[in-house]
């Protein structure tokens, strides 16, 4: 009790007091202090998960003439021959490079089914010839017996429509022996004209069917190339247009022009097929020969040239895409997922054929660490 109250005395001593409230003080600012520093490191911490974005605004660009395709040089008069019938190949008379002339054998199948069947064709010719020629007699016979009166007309009827039966058949035999004859023709291959062999794609004892391309012949003075251009720029390539041709296996660089644009797109590779014929061409050009085209079209400048850098597309399961800039103020914005359409890849960048518009903020750089939605420092 005695301890109780002399802390009591001290407690309630004017200098403890003075001292207690002096700590109080000091306790409440050191408090604020400590309040005020973890506020502004909160707002610090909440500043720094932004992340910057590096992005460009889409404006129209010019691309210049430098895209470049693959071509391939062929013959002006380039045919594709076959067998018009399925068979075993038993003659190849031609190697590539070879020289032919119009009307020469090529190449040759077995054509041992064409033969039995021509063979059976000419039996029942001979065999429709002869009944033909019992039923005329018949015929010529009963209708001067029947003028005469010497002849019923059911007979004269019955020895008519015998004779006009075999004439139909004879007919008809005629007919499947012409066409035995022609199948067997079409077991042989011979040079439409003049030519040089560009390719044999069959070998003797191959079975090949009708239709298989076995052969290519190269005829006619003229030298084309033979190139694929994009859907992106097809519209571009007209009739007349020049182009710049380069040979790097003969370290040639020539000129050409634009003579036949097709308007169907080729499955296989998804371009369009041009042909440009070779201005002066030089004898060491052959068929099959590989060439960098150029067309010479100045620059390609549209409404519609927007060009973007590889950085700036992503891909996923559902196509290409690109991370736009949403409502932007300050120096925030929301990150948009937008899917696109790709075109051609040129020195300025890729084009985009659909889905981005003049105008727009586009993300250029790490759109792997962004999802759609995020919010980003400018």
């Amino acid at each position: 009790m005695l301890v109780l109250h002399n802390l009591s005395k001290i407690i309630n001593h004017p200098i403890s007091i003075k001292i207690m409230k002096n700590t109080t003080i000091l306790s409440l600012l050191f408090a604020v202090f400590i309040f005020n520093s973890a506020c502004q490191k909160e707002e610090n911490q909440k500043e720094e998960t932004y992340r910057s974005v590096r992005y460009l605004k889409v404006g129209n660009t010019t691309l210049s003439n430098n895209t470049t395709y693959s071509g391939k040089a062929s013959a002006d008069q380039e045919m594709e021959l076959s067998f018009r019938n399925n068979g075993i190949i038993t003659k190849k008379l031609v190697k590539v490079g070879q020289k032919v002339k119009k009307g020469e054998l090529l190449m040759q199948l077995d054509n041992i089914q064409a033969q039995l069947s021509y063979e059976q064709s000419l039996a029942s010719l001979k065999a429709a010839k002869s009944e033909m020629y019992t039923a005329k007699s018949e015929y010529e016979r009963g209708r001067k017996l029947y003028e005469q009166g010497n002849y019923t007309l059911s007979k004269y009827e019955t020895v008519k429509n015998t004779f006009e039966n075999a004439s139909n058949q004879l007919t008809s035999a005629e007919r499947k022996l012409a066409i035995d004859h022609q199948q067997i023709l079409n077991g042989y291959i011979y040079a439409p004209k003049d030519a040089v062999v560009a390719e044999v794609n069959a070998n003797i004892n191959e079975t090949v069917s009708s239709g298989h391309k076995v052969m290519v012949l190269n005829a006619g003075n003229e030298m084309n190339v033979i190139v694929g251009v994009s859907e992106s720029t097809i519209n571009e390539v007209k009739n007349g247009m020049g182009a710049f041709l380069n040979f790097k296996s003969i370290a040639q660089k020539l000129k050409g022009e634009v003579i036949e644009v097709s308007p169907i797109l080729n499955q296989e590779n998804a371009t369009f097929p041009v042909k440009i014929r070779i201005n002066n061409p030089t004898a060491s050009i052959h068929p099959g020969m590989a060439t960098e085209v150029k067309f010479d079209m100045g620059d390609l400048a549209s409404e519609y040239n927007i060009v973007l850098p590889l950085s700036a597309i992503g891909e996923d399961e559902h196509g290409n895409f690109v991370y736009t800039i949403e409502d932007h103020s300050d120096e925030l914005g929301v990150i948009g997922k937008q899917y696109i359409k790709v075109g051609e890849l040129t020195d300025e960048g890729i084009l985009i054929n659909e889905g981005v518009e003049q105008g727009q903020m586009i993300v250029t750089a790490g759109l792997h660490t962004l999802i759609n939605g995020q919010i980003v420092k400018l």
